[in-house]
């Protein structure tokens, strides 16, 4: 009897992406939390409760929804979830894409800040008064990234799983989802055990990068959403079509690499970490690059803002010390 028969390796590597890509995000911000709280061990174990709430809450989220679209389906006939999938693919990218963004980007001037993140961190979680929405989503930022990204990525995996299933036994799903998952964690925790060995500086620095190409990625896996969805709605395709694409704005079509071949599972991983795609548009290549230039010129506006304070207060401090 085949291995195939208890073991399905396209849903194999479904889970693993899935898993892989929101364990990098829980295990960044629990190493960061490492990295800055270090002694105040009251402090840590608050704001990693936000980190683990807002894991478990997406994953619940994400589960009851999945599992509801695909009762709907069976029950009716009528796949309502996947007719919608580019839409909702689309935004939870854009949102995971911000905040992905705001907290690399946090992360490299925490290496200057340390000590300045660590009182925030303390007053936001102490502070009983605080209003406003603003106020609300800094207080609880470590709770709405990984619920965001959780939700997404499961969402995402129960979508694919409940339209790999109609073409595999449902004996072999158990296994491949448990090995997954752990396969998954497995790389989080790595991750984990790895950041909480290396310099702050140079953490934040992998970390950053990580994250940046992650969100790069999600651009463009956003963009080619809205946009498969659009044009599946003009020829009356399937949502599910992966190889139907917009050739009036196509820019290449590989026939190799292809991320959507549940057998390719090396592919799976590029497009799940650095958004690789074999077919791609000249929204999702414009808007690839488009990110990293934003990206980049806010970088460099940050870095000469922060070198002139820093001359400033240096010219305050000696104008200081000439009165006395």
């Amino acid at each position: 009897m085949a291995g195939t028969d208890y073991f399905s390796i396209p849903i194999f590597f479904i889970i693993f992406r899935e898993t892989t890509e929101a364990a990098i995000i829980v295990s960044v911000l629990l190493t960061f939390l490492s990295q800055v709280i270090g002694d105040d061990r009251a402090l840590k174990k608050r704001l990693s409760r936000q980190v683990w709430g807002g894991t478990f809450l997406g994953l619940l989220i994400s589960i009851a929804i999945g599992v509801t679209f695909i009762v709907v389906w069976n029950k009716y006939g009528s796949n309502l979830w996947a007719s919608s999938e580019g839409i909702w693919v689309g935004c939870f990218s854009f949102v995971a894409v911000i905040m992905i963004t705001v907290m690399g980007i946090a992360m490299l001037r925490t290496t200057q800040i340390q000590e300045k993140w660590k009182g925030k961190l303390s007053t936001a979680m102490d502070a009983e008064n605080t209003k406003g929405l603003g106020n609300a989503s800094r207080r609880y930022a470590l709770f709405i990234l990984p619920l965001v990204t959780v939700l997404r990525e499961g969402l995402e995996a129960i979508v694919f799983i409940g339209g790999v299933t109609f073409t595999e036994q449902a004996k072999a799903i158990p296994a491949a989802v448990v090995v997954g998952v752990f396969c998954g964690l497995l790389v989080g925790y790595i991750l984990y055990r790895g950041g909480n060995t290396m310099r702050l500086d140079k953490f934040f620095v992998a970390s950053t990068c990580l994250l940046l190409l992650l969100a790069a990625g999600l651009v463009a896996k956003g963009i080619a959403a809205f946009e498969s969805n659009a044009w599946n709605k003009l020829t009356n395709a399937q949502s599910d079509d992966s190889g139907s694409y917009d050739p009036r704005v196509n820019v290449w079509a590989l026939t190799c690499c292809d991320p959507n071949n549940n057998e390719a599972g090396g592919w799976q991983l590029f497009n799940a970490i650095f958004g690789w795609s074999n077919i791609a548009s000249v929204g999702t290549v414009v808007g690839y690059i488009l990110y990293w230039v934003v990206v980049s010129v806010s970088l460099v506006f940050m870095k000469l803002r922060r070198r002139k304070r820093a001359r400033l207060a240096n010219k305050g401090d000696h104008i200081q010390e000439e009165k006395s």
